[in-house]
């Protein structure tokens, strides 16, 4: 935005859909519950990333911003001011895939590409084959760029269910074989400062490597 390039930006989401209800109406509010899918690193609430998008486009005023996000914490949900939300629609549009929608889009990536695409990158993948079906015969169609968001070696299962080989990694393979290891706590017990020495401890070792 601020480069001004001539691109459009396009959030794909699938019915944890809390991003494309926000920039389609504009109203930031959080779902009755969350739907598990085939993409669970989306099956999410809260989208991490919105107020720092509202930051940009309301000219870095972090006061506005704030008071929006503590009411949306305080009550589940906040409406955006109109500049904000008419900017946001502007540089940004959205579109939603279902588990169906991912499926076919691995499965027909695969069978166009020979190439295995994760059950997450496949809802931008979604996207740009339903772009694609709109563009009429001789016609030239947009250039996209689908960002691939993690390997398809974490999700056999999903491509699997796509009627697509899983694929192996070796780092996952080696991960899969390790033993499991873990630390016993107690209710109530400082889990914060265990937590923060148990990463120092790792760090440590992983610097005499």
């Amino acid at each position: 935005m601020q480069m001004k390039l001539p691109i459009q930006l396009v959030t794909s989401v699938t019915v944890n859909d809390i991003v494309q209800r926000t920039v389609d109406s504009g109203h930031y509010s959080l779902a009755e519950s969350v739907i598990p899918t085939l993409s669970p690193s989306m099956d999410i609430q809260v989208p991490y990333n919105m107020e720092r998008i509202w930051w940009l486009l309301n000219n870095k005023n972090s006061k506005q911003i704030a008071e929006r996000m503590q009411e949306f914490e305080e009550t589940g949900s906040t409406e955006l001011p109109s500049a904000i939300h008419a900017k946001m629609k502007t540089h940004i549009g959205t579109f939603r895939a279902d588990d169906e929608a991912v499926k076919e889009t691995i499965r027909h990536c695969w069978e166009e590409n020979c190439y295995q695409i994760c059950p997450h990158t496949a809802t931008a993948v979604a996207y740009h084959y339903s772009e694609e079906k709109k563009v009429q015969k001789g016609t030239k169609s947009n250039s996209r760029i689908c960002f691939a968001t993690a390997s398809p070696a974490k999700f056999p299962e999903a491509l699997i269910e796509a009627g697509v080989p899983p694929v192996s990694h070796p780092t996952v393979v080696k991960l899969e074989n390790k033993a499991t290891r873990y630390m016993t706590m107690v209710v109530g017990e400082d889990w914060e400062t265990t937590l923060r020495e148990k990463i120092i401890e790792i760090s440590k070792l992983r610097g005499k490597r």
